[in-house]
C-alpha cells in the first residue's frame, strides 16, 4: 500500500473504517490488520504465547479470518461504545487465548497420536523412508512449534488435511505451509543441522 493512501487512512474515523471493512475494502483490511493495529498484535501475540515458536502473520491472518466469518458477523457487533483499536484489543486477546488453550489441547494429544503409528505415509515424506519409525518420531519431536508437530503427526495417521485444520482451528492453507515448514525443518535435522 502506498504512503499516500496510509496517511489517507489515517485520516479515517472508526465509522468510516468499519464501513470499509464491511464492504471487504482490500486497502482497508490490510491498513487495519497490518498497519494499524499491527504493534497490538504483536504486543498480544508476544503476551498470550510468550516464548512459543508462534508466526504472527499466520495468527494474525487466522484472526481476520475469525473477525470476518459469516458477513463480518462480529464486527457488526461493535457499537462504537469504545476506539475500534479498544474493542479489536479485546476481541483479539480472547481469541488468541481461546487458540491457545485449544493448541495447548492439541498438544497433549501428541502422545496419543505417538502411540497410534504412522498407519499412511505421504509420497512426499520419501526422506524419511530409510529410518525408523522411531527417528521420525523423535525427528518430529524436536520441532519447536507444536502446530508443526501435530500437522506431521496428523498426515502420519493419515488424517485429511481438512480434519487437521478443524482440530487446530486454522485454514487448509495454514495446514500446508505449516506442513512444508515442518518437513523442511525434519529435513535438515535429518541431514545433521540441528534446528
Amino acid at each position: 500500500m502506498i504512503r499516500k493512501r496510509l496517511q489517507n487512512m489515517d485520516r479515517l474515523s472508526d465509522c468510516e473504517l468499519v464501513d470499509l471493512l464491511l464492504a471487504n475494502d482490500e486497502d482497508t483490511i490490510e491498513y487495519v490488520f497490518f498497519h494499524r493495529c499491527d504493534g497490538m498484535f504483536a504486543h498480544v501475540i508476544s503476551s498470550v504465547f510468550q516464548s512459543q515458536d508462534i508466526k504472527k502473520e499466520e495468527l494474525i491472518g487466522e484472526f481476520y479470518m475469525h473477525l470476518s466469518a459469516d458477513n463480518w458477523r462480529r464486527l457488526r457487533q461493535f457499537q462504537f461504545k469504545s476506539g475500534l483499536n479498544t474493542w479489536l484489543t479485546i476481541v483479539a486477546i480472547r481469541f488468541f487465548k481461546q487458540k491457545k488453550a485449544s493448541m495447548q489441547t492439541n498438544i497433549m494429544e501428541t502422545d496419543a497420536l505417538l502411540l497410534e503409528g504412522a498407519k499412511h505415509i505421504a509420497d512426499d515424506y520419501d526422506i524419511f523412508n530409510e529410518m525408523s519409525k522411531v527417528e521420525l518420531y523423535k525427528a518430529i519431536e524436536r520441532l519447536r512449534n507444536p502446530r508443526e508437530r501435530l500437522v506431521l503427526l496428523g498426515e502420519l495417521a493419515g488424517k485429511p488435511t481438512e480434519t487437521i485444520a478443524a482440530e487446530l482451528g486454522c485454514t487448509v492453507s495454514a495446514v500446508y505451509n505449516l506442513a512444508k515448514r515442518a518437513k523442511a525443518a525434519v529435513r535438515k535435522y535429518m541431514k545433521g543441522n540441528d534446528r
